[in-house]
């Protein structure tokens, strides 16, 4: 009968814990994104906490509000830098023409309607590619409801500054007292797996932290590489940079991503270049830009994943794709950007808790937790 108790004690725990989950869903993102923010945070608590000024330490909490600060600043002039660029380009559409871009996209759109009309499958009487363009353009914006954005945009921004100071808050907490995320999971557990729950968490937080330091070093060596590549091959500084960091950004949502930063790079490029000859300047410099963009794909998965990654998500290539289509699959572009973080995770938490099933202890080899060391020495003093 207790065996029985036990059983729905934990079922009952479990549905609780997920109903949570379920209805309080933006409050756990928050728990999340602080607890990501206190793993970058730490070492930053450690260093401040390393100087000594005769002899007096830096109290934690005074290390904590300046790490928050510190971090803050790095935002601050993070927006700082790319706000002009952003401006410059917006400023360009405004200073658009409207004439010249509709003469320098006739030629291409007679090319397309002329080819359309000499392909018997594709034909279709009186088709023009213009009048279709227009069309569609003319039932998006009829489709906007401005009072309806409007609303939108204020419950947005509102919603935003909430999720700061919530997040600000949380932060301050999970630096100041590093184990209360800690605690918090295991007054979740069972008294009998405190301790492997405790291993999890140690092994999660340096893999976690390695594995954000890396997407961060990717992001700004990818930005770098384009960027320079887009300088050399003669596009204008603030255009250069702004795509740079749009596909360096973009590049956290694998495969996918730098194509879609692409994507934006183009319209970007083309929009601002629209006096250029079609044919004979815009296509060259798209394909080239498209070459760097392939070419800095290629460097970032032959030379600079396994480098930064090697450490951190220890699992084969073949794995990871799996991971990242079935994630794509069932939550879109956000499942994609959290697929391997949250694989990490799952990995663990299988090694620690489930090690002795033989295809756990395969898929989780390369795992180096608190539970394999102290199950390794247990074996060492048995065979001694």
């Amino acid at each position: 009968m207790e065996k029985y108790k036990k059983y729905i004690v934990g079922i009952i725990g479990l549905s609780l814990v997920i109903l949570f989950v379920y209805y309080f869903t933006n409050v756990v993102i928050w728990i999340l994104v602080s607890a990501f923010i206190a793993m970058l945070g730490n070492p930053i608590v450690e260093f401040i906490r390393a100087i000594r000024i005769k002899k007096l330490r830096t109290p934690r909490w005074l290390a904590s509000m300046l790490t928050i600060i510190f971090m803050y600043g790095i935002v601050y002039f993070g927006i700082k830098l790319i706000t002009p660029l952003v401006m410059t380009q917006v400023q360009e559409f405004q200073n658009l023409d409207i004439e010249s871009i509709s003469e320098g996209l006739e030629k291409p759109i007679k090319s397309i309607d002329d080819y359309i009309q000499k392909t018997p499958i594709l034909s279709q009487p009186e088709f023009s590619s213009e009048d279709y363009i227009l069309e569609k353009i003319t039932a998006t914006l009829g489709l906007i409801d401005i009072g309806k954005l409007i609303n939108n945009l204020g419950s947005t921004i509102i919603n935003l500054l909430l999720s700061i100071f919530v997040i600000t808050f949380t932060s301050f907490f999970f630096l100041k007292d590093r184990d209360l995320f800690d605690r918090f999971i295991i007054m979740l557990v069972p008294e009998k797996y405190e301790e492997k729950t405790q291993n999890a968490l140690k092994t999660l937080r340096k893999l976690i932290s390695r594995y954000l330091f890396g997407v961060i070093l990717e992001m700004l060596l990818m930005s770098i590489l384009i960027s320079s590549g887009l300088l050399i091959l003669g596009v204008n500084l603030n255009l250069a940079i702004t795509i740079g960091i749009i596909i360096g950004v973009l590049n956290i949502i694998p495969y996918i991503g730098p194509w879609i930063g692409l994507f934006i790079g183009l319209i970007l490029f083309i929009t601002a270049n629209v006096n250029l000859d079609f044919n004979a300047e815009i296509v060259p410099m798209v394909l080239m830009i498209s070459g760097i963009v392939l070419i800095a794909k290629l460097i970032d998965d032959i030379i600079f994943q396994p480098i930064i990654y090697s450490k951190s998500v220890k699992a084969h290539p073949l794995e990871i794709f799996f991971v990242i289509i079935i994630a794509g699959n069932l939550y879109g572009i956000i499942g994609m950007a959290l697929a391997i973080p949250g694989y990490t995770v799952l990995r663990v938490i299988a090694q620690v808790f489930f090690d002795e099933y033989k295809f756990i202890h395969q898929l989780t080899q390369g795992i180096d937790t608190q539970n394999k060391k102290s199950k390794s020495k247990t074996e060492k003093n048995e065979n001694i």
